[in-house]
């Protein structure tokens, strides 16, 4: 009885085996049928490069890039960028769509307008310039739509971790770069609902209204009535903010325009925006050497262990009144100075040192010392040098995280060349 069943089994299992054979040689057939009935140039045309996870790159797709990448003159070879960043964009997509960061249409079309802005031109006059190179529409949009994704994904994973910057961070970054200058503008802003087809219509109604205001007590008005922004109950004031922290679509707009004009309309995500330029301010470029260093220098005629303890057992400048209160007063020093009046061994510490930081590193008339750093301030009365520093180190450290971010995934992922 056990044998019987046992030979029925293996019957049946190579019963299946074979139907399974015959399905496969039924479709290795058609796909044979399918590629022999194509030219042999579409054949090459459309034919897998690259497999990237479970995902592929066609040679299509790296000639359309390629084409691209040239228009826009890329450095370096732009076929071998092109399929590495096809690469790239495969697994960003595929990391996007797992977080749910995949663009909506309505990204894509304000991406797609904000790139052709670039060149002064709107999105179907880029996509028509294109054509006549050769490069698709779908290669554009292909490449737009990575780039949000990315970026989407990006900051939604890993913003709140890049966003704690501490001051003395920025200030520190100052020191040893300064800055290249930069804008801060002050704006009013309304924020008109897009939430739905129908209410995105009356909004770009609205905003075409709003932005045929002239003044800013008009706007003021406005804001207070239609927008869905929290600076209404203010008649849509902002703060003083610097441009460079903005979004790069805004900061295009308010850039185009002067004290006390309105914007165009701009589509936003899940809103429409119109703004108002009140006023703006241009800082000139700073080196570390504006700066303006505040630091105390107390000399140890005991010695160097002295020093040390002495060093470890304070927490800021003031500290140092109570342990120099019963010595001779030029034993303590305590000053601000610009960076470039900073004694040579100070200045080539103060880089170095974070605010109620110490060094014992300095021998003043044969004697140690403790030097303390106490406070760096903007030898400007503005304060955008600060924002400005802060937004890109916000930006940059971003990028890091973002770069190491997308080498841990291609590293987790299946990538073989198909042709070689």
């Amino acid at each position: 009885m056990d044998k019987s069943k046992g030979q029925a089994d293996r019957f049946a299992e190579g019963s299946h085996l074979k139907h399974h054979n015959y399905i496969a040689v039924i479709v290795s057939l058609i796909v044979a049928i399918i590629i022999f009935a194509v030219p042999a140039d579409a054949q090459n045309r459309f034919r897998p490069v690259v497999q990237v996870g479970d995902n592929v790159v066609t040679e299509y797709q790296i000639t359309q890039r390629t084409r691209f990448l040239s228009l826009l003159r890329a450095p370096g070879d732009p076929r071998n960028l092109a399929r590495d960043q096809l690469i790239n964009e495969s697994i960003q997509i595929e990391a996007a769509r797992r977080g749910d960061n995949l663009p909506g249409e309505d990204q894509i079309l304000r991406g797609l307008e904000e790139f052709a802005s670039r060149a002064d031109l709107t999105a179907e006059e880029f996509i028509a310039a294109l054509d006549q190179e050769g490069v698709g529409a779908e290669t554009y949009r292909d490449f737009v739509t990575a780039g949000i994704a990315w970026r989407s994904h990006v900051q939604d994973s890993f913003r709140g971790q890049a966003r704690d910057i501490p001051d003395d961070l920025v200030n520190r970054t100052l020191a040893r770069t300064g800055t290249d200058g930069g804008l801060r503008v002050l704006i009013s802003e309304i924020l008109l609902p897009a939430t739905t087809p129908e209410t995105t219509r009356a909004s770009r109604a609205r905003a075409a209204e709003i932005s045929a205001l002239s003044g800013e007590e008009a706007f003021a008005t406005a804001a207070r009535l239609y927008s869905v922004a929290a600076s209404r109950a203010n008649g849509g004031q902002l703060n003083w903010v610097a441009i460079d922290s903005l979004p790069a679509s805004i900061q295009g707009l308010i850039q185009g325009l002067t004290p006390g004009q309105i914007s165009r309309p701009i589509e936003l995500e899940n809103a429409i925006g119109v703004f108002f330029l009140r006023d703006l301010e241009r800082v000139r470029a700073g080196s570390p050497e504006t700066l303006s260093i505040a630091y105390a220098l107390l000399r140890v005629p005991e010695g160097p262990a002295v020093a040390s303890r002495i060093a470890s057992d304070i927490d800021t400048c003031d500290d140092l009144y109570g342990i120099a209160r019963d010595l001779p007063e030029d034993q303590l020093l305590r000053t601000s100075q610009q960076m470039s009046e900073l004694p040579a061994d100070i200045r080539a510490l103060i880089p170095g040192l974070d605010v109620n930081e110490t060094s014992t590193a300095i021998i003043r008339n044969n004697q140690s010392t403790v030097l303390m750093l106490c406070d760096r301030q903007q030898a400007f009365e503005s304060t955008v040098d600060f924002e400005l520093v802060g937004a890109r180190l916000l930006n940059v450290r971003l990028g890091t995280i973002a770069a190491d971010y997308l080498a841990d995934l291609r590293a987790d992922t299946y990538i073989a060349d198909l042709v070689n």
